[in-house]
């Protein structure tokens, strides 16, 4: 008996094999060629291997049929990382003119199965810009653009994904092509909010954060205002008072900083975590945590960068002396990358 899985996501048993099938008794199967002496051939199971015999011929065909559509269906749900079966299923949606909603419907449904799988995620992307070119809408508002049903019901359905496992790399890059393709900027920034609210260990929601504020720009295109440099040092201060040993909002706010507007590290932020420190209520919590002292080695190696030679000398003896903390104190593991920071300090100042 061979278990089927049909276009809906649905289970059905045929009992006879596709080489038993009227349907199939035109198609003359073509076997995997693994060579003369195979060094170590796949045991593919009787009733994948010739599914996958009937798929090549039917490819090789050139066939675009309803018949050669659902055996796509089959093959990808028996092996969801079967590129080929992706390409052509997708030439076959075009060349058949097949509903491009249903065809989203498919792929929800089977993704409970493969929801970490690549193709599934390309495919899915390749049919949302199918069915909505981000041109017909270029010329809304970012309101009315995610009123839009297409959009809508992505950003639904990536939502309950991330909602199930809240690090789903694919889910959250997924996330980024539909906000890049449509111009959604101000929604997301208002929906990372949210998700940062929930768990604000969720590094996945940091991240997305900086591709929002930065709208994907490059270094060279985004300019960090001083406003908005400000806004998001105090983010990131409050939520590291929620968890001082949560890395995400330390990294976060120095690597923005760092990449885009250095000189607000020493004159901005720097002020911000010292007075951090020193607060009862936080000072045990602070100084204890290894990303205060990484933070402060970072702040003040940029500002040594800023510094004349003869200027840096107290700049980059506090960031040796960051360096002794962590590798003797706060972050021993990682001594000898903390010594070899104090050594290329030391460099510098020769």
């Amino acid at each position: 008996m061979v278990l089927i899985v049909d276009d809906d996501g649905n289970d059905e048993c045929s009992s006879l094999p596709m080489s038993q099938q009227e349907e199939w008794s035109d198609v003359v199967p073509i076997p995997q060629d693994d060579g003369k002496n195979p060094v170590c051939p796949i045991l593919y199971t009787d009733e994948y291997r010739e599914m996958t015999d009937y798929f090549r011929a039917v490819m090789a065909a050139g066939e675009v049929s309803q018949r050669a559509f659902e055996l796509t269906g089959r093959v990808i749900d028996a092996n969801a990382a079967h590129y080929t079966a992706w390409v052509y299923r997708k030439k076959l949606i075009l060349d058949l003119g097949l509903d491009i909603s249903e065809e989203l419907s498919w792929v929800s449904d089977i993704s409970g199965r493969h929801i970490k799988n690549y193709q599934l995620w390309h495919h899915r992307g390749a049919l949302l810009a199918l069915l909505l070119d981000p041109k017909d809408v270029e010329h809304e508002s970012q309101d009315q653009r995610v009123q839009n049903p297409a959009i809508r019901n992505e950003l639904q359905f990536v939502g309950e994904v991330i909602d199930n496992d809240s690090k789903n790399f694919h889910a959250w890059s997924h996330r980024q092509l539909v906000v890049r393709s449509y111009g959604i900027w101000d929604q997301e920034m208002a929906y990372v909010e949210t998700q940062i609210n929930q768990d604000v260990r969720n590094n996945s929601a940091w991240n997305q954060r900086y591709f929002v504020l930065t709208a994907n720009q490059s270094a060279d295109e985004f300019v960090l205002s001083e406003d908005v440099a400000d806004r998001e040092i105090g983010y990131a201060v409050e939520k590291i008072k929620l968890a001082p040993n949560n890395e995400s909002p330390w990294s976060y706010v120095i690597g923005l900083l760092t990449r885009h507007a250095p000189g607000m590290l020493y004159e901005r932020l720097l002020p911000r975590i010292s007075e951090l420190a020193a607060d009862k209520d936080y000072a045990l919590a602070v100084s204890s945590t290894p990303f205060y002292w990484s933070a402060l080695v970072d702040i003040y190696e940029e500002q040594a960068k800023a510094l004349s030679v003869d200027e840096r000398g107290d700049v980059e003896a506090f960031a040796r002396e960051a360096c002794d903390s962590l590798a003797e104190k706060y972050d021993p593991i990682r001594a000898k990358y903390w010594e070899y920071r104090k050594q290329a300090l030391q460099t510098t100042a020769n």
